[in-house]
């Protein structure tokens, strides 16, 4: 029987609470099938890992490394470590991927999914339309790859882990893409331009606050497109220490301290981009902002649905599971519904002038979960079940 090694190097990718949660995450899908166990390993980014290093374990014959944040079911493990030790004309094998530099190992996903059964689904459909087709390429992403013990080696002893696909390639070397294998990578996820939040900004709006600004590209783009002077909150300094040089302005700090002092100001327009489901008392500081808007000032904001069928579904198989970047996301503290935003601004004294769902595509499986949600619930609102954010535009 083949006896697969799993390394988890944890180096790349972000940190704190979200990895944590995508930790987990890992984990669990590695070890969600008939409660069967792969042999893995958490490797600390920061003490490099060397094939020296590696090649005392063994009694392994295939390993499996996966650098950064990266999403892979143990069905995938199964199956890359078989085309690993059955393919001997290949170096190493890797998945696709939603996020690649390497174009021939990039595959969108069927549909977008925020919970670990949609992910599962996606990633089953992509096995059903490629099965065990492998491309034969000269470069791969080094996100993930499975390589046999015998080839490792082959390879220099002080060979770093994370150079291997450099390596492999100086030595004129194929590799195999695996295109029916699908892991989820994770990109640049605060660089968010925001499309859907632009729209809402007036134009003539001169004085403009963004809470919650990341890396400042949202209040860039807005002084491209307008003459405006923005303002941007965030309590996360090596983000700000970007948005410094694309704002007018950057307040280091947490908006429920900030918001107490009544030191910011006022504005002509104040956003917050997914910042509200973050805060202890959102209710709170969306009332206080009211009074740092101008007269006829605006209150541009978005949050998750909690009422989207998928965490309806999941809800329903009694879990709950935290997944980095999506509704339910590790930081998350407070969640609403539609009805529930709307009243959290209409509370605050807010006339809302603008309240409407954003929804993606929903898998079958997904809309067959509706449609029996609808059958057994008249009047359920089918739209909102399918919407994964909620985005709302109110005055003061």
């Amino acid at each position: 029987m083949r006896k697969v090694a799993l390394f988890f190097l944890q180096g790349a990718g972000f940190k704190g609470l979200e990895g944590q949660t995508a930790e987990r995450v890992s984990r669990r899908l590695v070890r969600g099938r008939d409660g069967a166990a792969v042999d893995f390993y958490e490797v600390d980014g920061e003490s490099p890992l060397y094939i020296q290093d590696v090649c005392k374990y063994d009694e392994y014959d295939v390993f499996i490394f996966i650098c950064g944040k990266v999403f892979i079911t143990q069905e995938g493990v199964d199956s890359l470590a078989k085309i690993a030790s059955d393919r001997e004309d290949l170096f190493a094998i890797a998945p696709v991927t939603n996020l690649s530099e390497v174009s021939q190992q990039t595959q969108p996903p069927p549909f977008s999914y925020q919970t670990i059964s949609v992910l599962t689904w996606a990633v089953r459909e992509i096995r059903e339309l490629y099965g065990d087709e492998v491309a034969v390429v000269d470069e791969i992403d080094g996100f993930c790859l499975g390589i046999k013990s015998q080839v490792l080696e082959d390879l220099p002893e002080d060979t770093r882990l994370v150079e291997l696909p450099d390596v492999i390639r100086g030595r004129g070397e194929r590799f195999g893409i695996a295109k029916g294998i699908y892991a989820h990578c994770y990109g640049d996820l605060y660089e968010s331009g925001r499309d859907d939040l632009l729209v809402l900004v007036p134009l003539d709006s001169r004085d403009i606050l963004d809470i919650g600004c990341a890396n400042g590209l949202l209040g860039e783009i807005l002084k491209k497109r307008q003459t405006c002077r923005v303002t941007g909150v965030d309590s996360n300094a090596a983000l700000l220490n970007v948005a410094e040089t694309r704002l007018d302005n950057v307040i280091n700090g947490d908006i429920e301290e900030i918001i107490d002092r009544g030191t910011l100001g006022k504005f002509d327009c104040i956003v917050c981009g997914d910042l509200l489901e973050h805060l202890n008392n959102p209710w709170k500081v969306v009332s206080g902002l009211r009074r740092h808007l101008k007269k006829g000032g605006l209150f541009v904001a978005s949050t998750p649905n909690i009422a989207n069928w998928a965490i309806v579904y999941e809800m329903l198989k009694g879990r709950w599971d935290y997944v980095p970047f999506t509704i339910l996301s590790g930081t998350h503290i407070r969640f609403f519904t539609k009805q529930t935003l709307q009243e959290c601004f209409e509370d605050a004294g807010y006339r809302i002038r603008e309240i409407t769902l954003q929804g993606f595509d929903v898998p079958p499986e997904g809309a067959e979960f509706i449609d029996m949600l609808r059958m057994n619930m008249p009047g359920i609102d089918v739209e909102e079940l399918k919407a994964a954010e909620i985005v709302v535009a109110a005055e003061p």
